[in-house]
């Protein structure tokens, strides 16, 4: 992911001037994956832990980018969302812990995530038979960006509205990439199909090999 969080890096600054540049209302969702996206499952040190109706338990480390990150996006997207194929309430725990943690870093705001998907909101693919995410229950897809560090595992026919974030696992190495796509994400808040644009965009970035498919991460439950 380090040549992709490059040629962002590279291109800041004209990302950044082609937003602000437009004039227009805020209509975009940003829709955000739990699992080595925001949070490390099993990461150490450990913020809190997770109590799942399953009877597990997990530690739970929370991205040290997560509260930064959402608070400079709730300026340019309408909607923030988690969208999760882990059970709903893990999900909502997990949530709970960053609301509170972001009251206190950014009171009076308020807390920008207002949906959470999860398990049961992933639909059962006809053909592999596996539950995967579908986009389409936010709306229309011009609007609607998607950010997964898994990305081919959950989207398969809605790619063009994913970006793949650098796992993270709970190690400091990890911890730039949440941050190094804000200047990519204020683009894709202004333009008026982000499935267009990222379509382009990613014919270039795999011209150059900078973008890669990796081992999936599926089937983890909780």
């Amino acid at each position: 992911m380090d040549g992709f969080e490059k040629w962002i890096s590279e291109h800041a600054s004209t990302l950044c001037k082609a937003s602000e540049g437009k004039d227009k209302p805020k209509d975009k969702t940003l829709v955000l994956d739990l699992d080595s996206t925001l949070i490390a499952r099993n990461g150490h040190p450990s913020d809190f832990t997770a109590y799942c109706n399953s009877g597990s338990d997990y530690p739970i480390k929370l991205h040290p980018a997560c509260l930064t990150f959402l608070h400079e996006m709730s300026a340019h997207y309408e909607e923030i969302a988690i969208y999760t194929s882990s059970s709903k309430d893990y999900a909502q725990q997990i949530s709970c812990q960053i609301a509170l943690r972001y009251a206190e870093a950014y009171r009076p705001n308020r807390f920008p995530i207002s949906e959470i998907l999860s398990r049961d909101d992933c639909p059962i693919d006809p053909i592999d038979k596996d539950r995967c995410k579908d986009l389409l229950r936010f709306g229309k897809l011009d609007n609607v960006v998607f950010i997964d560090d898994d990305p081919y595992y959950s989207m398969r026919s809605q790619n063009d509205n994913v970006l793949q974030v650098r796992r993270y696992h709970g190690n400091e190495s990890e911890e730039a990439g949440l941050m190094a796509l804000v200047p990519l994400l204020k683009f894709l808040s202004a333009v008026d199909s982000v499935p267009s644009n990222l379509r382009k965009l990613k014919k270039v970035w795999h011209k150059n090999g900078l973008v890669k498919i990796v081992q999936s991460t599926g089937n983890e439950t909780c």
